[in-house]
């Protein structure tokens, strides 16, 4: 082989090491950059030159060359933020990212990107692919990066329920219409020790004629609350324990209290058996009118636990024994109209609204994509990548299902890159193009001396 190809055998080398080298400073380049995945320079030789004879075979190399260059997407650092729309993964998956289309002519160019007329060049309306999470709620009220893209997920319909259809996430942040009381759930305990009064319940001095009381807020169709006030008041039963109750509310409140100053909305009869048990709960009666153009007539149901003759075993069901009476819990489904307060993002990437009036509601979900082949997936800049025939189509889903990980909000992912490790492949690259240099003088010095042959 001629002494030529040495020479031509160095300049490769030196080649390589030059892209080696560009690949290091660019990784160095972009160590604090959010999200940022290392690449790795990966070299092979060239085809051998044969030096086969009649017996033996052997070849002499050509030089390297840079065969690829290959993305690390191992896990990076999790770097807490004081920004709730900051989000980092924690595993495999990856945020997508859609960037609308602009409203006027516009040229496809390569890599899946617009130019505009005036030479403008904007990210396509194609799906990207990120681990930078440094997303903000922008003026149309979507969930977006910093160059417009807008964040994929879903959304929930008008009953609350999660969709399945992956779209640009929209923060509606209109507020909550009030719901009226349907349902009051109480948790008491009645003194079985109190006295038996034989005399009827009067309206006009509850307190005079009741053993206890208790307070809960109640809400009519227009989101108004109201103060209802139950009395328990110890009947005569020679086979276990009997309570009547009377829920009442101010008359001032209603459309048809008359002249009284209360007016009872409800009433019925608990019984328990000899233990203190809730064996059943008889409701004679629960309406009530309320006033202020509301709708009229409206139902309430007062449960008092799930009772025996309910299938109940008395678990979490109010009682009746020698303990002194009080109010363990109580609740009710109405509530007052309510506009957002805050926002809270899980785990699972669903995005919760907390309103005013005290409701937790979710606004919809962050997705995840995987691939079967994540080293197919192509830079496009920004930080994001796009999907390619190589790493096949997104598996997209809801975050802590099939291992794409889990978003932690007030969070950034750092770089994966290590500057220690990036230092000691520069110093190999830079003595690997400095030995091919020395490679090209060496041959060169060869050269001088196949002329001196003449002289």
């Amino acid at each position: 082989m001629a002494i030529s190809q040495s020479l031509y055998s160095g300049i490769t080398g030196l080649s390589a090491n030059s892209d080696g080298m560009a690949v290091i400073a660019n990784n160095i380049a972009n160590a604090n950059g959010k999200g940022f995945k290392k690449d790795r320079a990966e070299f092979s030789d060239i085809l051998s030159g044969d030096m086969s004879t009649g017996t033996t075979s052997s070849a002499i190399g050509r030089g390297a060359r840079l065969t690829s260059v290959r993305t690390m997407h191992s896990q990076g650092g999790l770097a807490v933020t004081d920004n709730l729309t900051d989000l980092a993964i924690q595993g495999s998956g990856f945020f997508m990212v859609s960037h609308p289309r602009t409203n006027g002519d516009v040229g496809t160019i390569a890599n899946n990107r617009l130019e505009t007329k005036a030479g403008t060049v904007q990210e396509s309306a194609g799906q990207f692919f990120t681990r930078s999470g440094a997303f903000l709620i922008d003026k149309d009220g979507y969930l977006a990066d910093t160059s417009g893209g807008r964040v994929q997920g879903y959304l929930t319909n008008e009953y609350g329920a999660m969709s399945t259809r992956v779209q640009d996430i929209h923060l509606d942040t209109n507020s909550i219409p009030p719901a009226p009381t349907s349902h009051l759930l109480m948790g008491i305990n009645l003194d079985s020790r109190s006295k038996i009064s034989a005399e009827q319940f009067d309206i006009n001095k509850p307190e005079l004629m009741s053993n206890y009381n208790s307070n809960i807020t109640v809400f009519d169709s227009q989101g108004g609350s109201h103060q209802v006030t139950t009395f328990f008041k110890r009947m005569d039963d020679a086979e276990g324990i009997t309570w009547e109750w009377h829920a009442t509310v101010d008359g001032s409140e209603v459309t048809d209290a008359g002249d009284s100053k209360l007016k009872e909305i409800g009433k019925g009869v608990l019984k328990f058996d000899p233990k203190g048990v809730l064996l059943e709960n008889k409701v004679e009666m629960t309406e009530v009118n309320f006033a202020g153009g509301v709708t009229q007539g409206q139902k309430i149901d007062f449960d008092f636990g799930k009772s025996i003759a309910e299938g109940g075993n008395g678990v979490g069901a109010s009682t009746s024994i020698a303990a002194k009476s009080n109010t363990n819990f109580h609740q009710q489904n109405g509530y007052e109209s309510g506009n957002i307060k805050s926002l809270r993002i899980e785990v699972d990437g669903t995005i919760r609204g907390i309103f005013t009036n005290g409701l937790t509601r979710p606004l919809g979900a962050v997705v995840l994509a995987t691939f079967e082949n994540q080293d197919g997936l192509l830079k496009a800049g920004h930080n994001q990548f796009y999907s390619t025939i190589e790493s096949g189509p997104p598996k997209v889903g809801m975050a802590q299902t099939a291992a794409r990980g889990s978003i932690y909000a007030s969070s950034l992912e750092e770089s994966n890159v290590d500057l220690a490790a990036e230092f000691v492949n520069m110093i190999m690259t830079q003595r690997g193009f400095q030995a091919n240099s020395r490679s090209i003088t060496t041959t060169d010095t060869m050269y001088e001396e196949v002329i001196n042959l003449k002289r």
